[in-house]
This record gives structure tokens, sequence and C-alpha cells, in this order.
């Protein structure tokens, strides 16, 4: 099965490939030699990020600190992966690129530089700021996870399909994930039926809406594209918010 998502290079590899498992499993091994010659400082980037929740109605403080952390951390590894790419130690195709970020922002720890939780007015917020290191060898353990997932969505039922069940415990990366995985895979139907489902539990997290937009959006489904957009700019989303403009 080829890898669409990503090809990991070292310098001087060649670029614009797809990679076959076997290639990333290379890769892999590769990119531990890199790390035991001392080459940190070519797969490893550390960064100082900041991220708030603001809580919505039944939103606990748990929550809005959780879903903050996991914010800080993505910022993070998207600006990770931005610097990858730009070295050709990495190379992103289509939208998988979004799903391995969310991916490693869950596996990821960091040192908290300021953690508080205020109220101002009527409004409640978490804010957090986290030192963060972002590895290359993080995109690979992404790219072999998203495999696996892939594999065991593929082997659910009808029913499992039909009704995709949303986990107890959140993991923010993998929720997210998952639904960029059924786009990408043109399971629009699902990927609706289980973000409207996850947003029935998460119902003021603006990232749920944004993705409905695009899946609306994929579907040539103008209105409800508008309707999704108008409620993650309500929540906070930036892109949501500019694109409406």
């Amino acid at each position: 099965m080829l890898i669409r998502s990503v090809s990991l290079q070292l310098p001087g590899a060649k670029s614009g490939f797809a990679a076959l498992t076997a290639g990333t499993m290379l890769a892999a091994v590769l990119l531990i030699g890199a790390v035991a010659a001392d080459a940190d400082d070519v797969v490893a980037f550390s960064f100082e990020t900041e991220a708030s929740y603001t809580l919505g109605p039944g939103d606990s403080k748990a929550l809005a600190r959780k879903l903050a952390l996991f914010r800080a951390r993505r910022e993070a590894v998207s600006q990770a992966s931005n610097r990858f790419a730009q070295r050709r130690l990495i190379q992103f195709v289509d939208r998988d690129k979004d799903e391995l970020v969310h991916l490693v922002t869950d596996t990821l720890n960091s040192d908290l530089l300021e953690d508080q939780c205020r109220t101002d007015g009527p409004v409640d917020s978490c804010m957090v700021r986290l030192r963060t290191v972002v590895r290359l060898s993080d995109f690979i353990d992404a790219q072999l996870a998203s495999l696996r997932l892939a594999s065991n969505e593929d082997e659910e039922d009808y029913r499992d399909e039909m009704e995709p069940q949303v986990p107890v415990s959140l993991r923010p990366g993998h929720a997210l994930a998952r639904a960029y995985r059924l786009i990408d895979k043109q399971e629009l139907r699902m990927a609706i039926i289980y973000l409207d489902r996850l947003a029935d539990r998460y119902p003021n997290w603006w990232e749920i809406y944004d993705l409905k937009a695009m899946a609306f959006r994929r579907q040539n489904r103008p209105a409800q594209v508008l309707e999704a957009m108008r409620k993650a700019c309500e929540l906070g989303s930036p892109t949501a918010c500019v694109e409406r403009k």
C-alpha cells in the first residue's frame, strides 16, 4: 500500500518520491542512525507557544485546560512540520499533513511555563504557555500510527460506519485526525456523522466546525459550509472568521 501522506528524506536524498511502508521503515532506521551520530540539531526543534480555550456552557475547567494544552502543542508541531519541509527532510502530500500534525500533538510532553484559568466578567478562559520539543521521528511514528488506525477502521462493520462512536476519554489530536482521514478517503457522510457526534459532546470546540465546513465543501453544499463557518467563527476560529469576510 502506498503511503501518500509523507515521504521522509535525509539530507541529499532525492525529493518527490512516494514511499512504500517498507521505505518508511527504512527511513526510520536511517533516522535512528542520524540521531545516534549527534544530529539532534537537524532532526529536532524547540518551540515556545501559548494558547487558550474559552469555556462555553457545560464546559469544565479541566476540559478547557486540556484543549488549551492541545492547541499550544499543535502550534509547535505545525511550526516544526514547516521547518522540516523547508529543510527537505519531509515532504507532505495532500491534506494528510493535518492528520499527522494532530497525531503527533497527542504524543508530546511539554514544559509548562504558564498555566492559568481566569474569569473576565462573564467569560471564563484557560491559558497555557509551553516549551515543546518536536522531532522528525515523531512524524515517522505518527505515519505508522495512521496506517494502523486506518486499517482498524477499515475492519469496522456497517453499523459502526453508520454510527461512528466517540471515545469516552478525549484525545483531541486523535479525535480530529480521524475526521481528516475520513474526509481524505471521501467518506464524507460518515465524517459528518462522526463530527456531529463529536459536537454533541464538545459543542464549544471550533475545530469541529472547521472540519464540518471542509466536509460540506467537498459535498458542494454551500449553505451548510457557511453555517459551519459561522459557528466556527463564533467560537473563535481565526481561519473561519477570515474566510467569511
